[in-house]
């Protein structure tokens, strides 16, 4: 079954909390925290880097597996 969405869930190293904190007012260079611990985790937009490259890994490896098998088509 095909779905329309990726869950990336990103995991405290210090307590295994996948729940991250940040300010309403949160901006790019904001820290994101464990919400149970308070550990900081990096950059708002370094976070949001690792999701995006995470989906996309996710994607093509999807193409991937629904191209196997055919010959001249590859996907990169």
């Amino acid at each position: 079954m095909a779905t329309d969405s990726v869950e990336v869930k990103f995991t405290c190293t210090k307590c295994g909390v996948t729940v991250l904190k940040l300010p309403d007012d949160r901006t790019d260079d904001s820290i994101a925290t464990c919400k149970q611990c308070g550990v900081e985790l990096g950059r708002w937009s370094d976070i949001k880097a690792k999701a995006l490259q995470a989906t996309k890994d996710h994607v093509t490896g999807m193409m991937k597996d629904a191209f196997k098998g055919i010959k001249g088509f590859t996907v990169k």
